[in-house]
């Protein structure tokens, strides 16, 4: 997949902000969220968690009793890696040198970061309700479970192998249990390039392919009114899909300054508000 494909998202261009730059196409940047030249709270975090994290933070800064500045990075964690080690990282003409204090992902990618030292004890906070299959409005080809992903007619799309490993895994887990469905997958499957909750839904929409397995909590949001007017996919749920579960965990970054804001952001994390909005999302505290 190398086209440039684009989907309505809903921008959070910040209401406090008066003058704005909008052109689809160009000069437009999804996946980071706010200023980080005066954030005194900045977070990296797992992407697919993207669309909890606006409610999360009302929900924090009045648990906090003040709004503060933040800055926010909801990439793939390979993307956003450099930053916790310290590196710039380039988003087209820009380069971002920030210091993330707050970082969230999975474990195995959590677990290399302790080791060096890198960051504090991981804590897992919350989990995702495993993986369905998305498909156009109306499922126009009729797929009922993962077995119909083996008809000829049926084009999948799926995160890369290479670049998010964790997600591709976790997709091909779900549909494992189908004959013959791995190497179809493998052999003719359209990936994404780095960030698949932005390009796999792209695929579908523009008619690339009629399947995706994708996260429920994806499937929950392309379908959330309180993002899009109308539904851009509808799902379906299969038992394999549906029992697997992935863990996310949060860790303060130990080089990272002014961390009075991190702490209170992480044990928010833990509250029974948080797992509350976390849940209204599809995932499960």
């Amino acid at each position: 997949m190398r086209e440039a494909l684009y989907l309505p998202w809903p921008l959070d261009l910040g209401e406090e902000v008066r003058e704005r730059i909008f052109l689809p196409g160009s000069n437009l940047v999804y996946d980071f969220h706010g200023d980080p030249c005066r954030a005194e709270l900045v977070i990296t975090m797992e992407g697919n968690q993207f669309m909890v994290i606006p409610a999360l933070l009302r929900a924090f800064f009045e648990s906090l009793g003040r709004r503060i500045p933040v800055f926010y990075v909801t990439l793939p964690p390979p993307r956003f890696k450099p930053l916790i080690e310290g590196q710039p990282l380039a988003i087209g003409n820009l380069i971002l040198s920030v210091t993330p204090q707050v970082v969230m992902g999975p474990p195995e990618f959590m677990k290399p970061l302790y080791e060096r030292g890198l960051i504090e004890e991981p804590r897992t906070f919350v989990r995702n309700q495993g993986v369905v299959l998305v498909v156009p409005r109306g499922n126009p080809k009729g797929i009922s479970g993962p077995e119909d992903l083996l008809r000829s007619d049926i084009r999948i799309a799926l995160s890369n192998p290479e670049t998010e490993v964790n997600s591709y895994r976790t997709y091909l887990s779900a549909l494992s249990k189908v004959p013959g469905l791995k190497e179809k997958i493998e052999r003719e499957a359209l990936t994404s390039r780095f960030i698949h909750h932005r390009e796999v839904p792209a695929m579908i929409y523009y008619g690339l392919a009629d399947v995706a397995p994708l996260y429920y909590h994806f499937a929950l949001y392309y379908r959330n009114p309180e993002f899009f007017a109308e539904p851009l996919f509808d799902y379906v749920e299969f038992r394999e899909g549906r029992e697997i579960r992935n863990e996310y965990q949060v860790a303060l970054v130990r080089k990272a300054t002014f961390r009075e804001a991190a702490r209170a952001f992480r044990d928010f994390l833990f509250t029974k508000t948080a797992c509350q909005i976390y849940a209204r999302y599809g995932f499960e505290p």
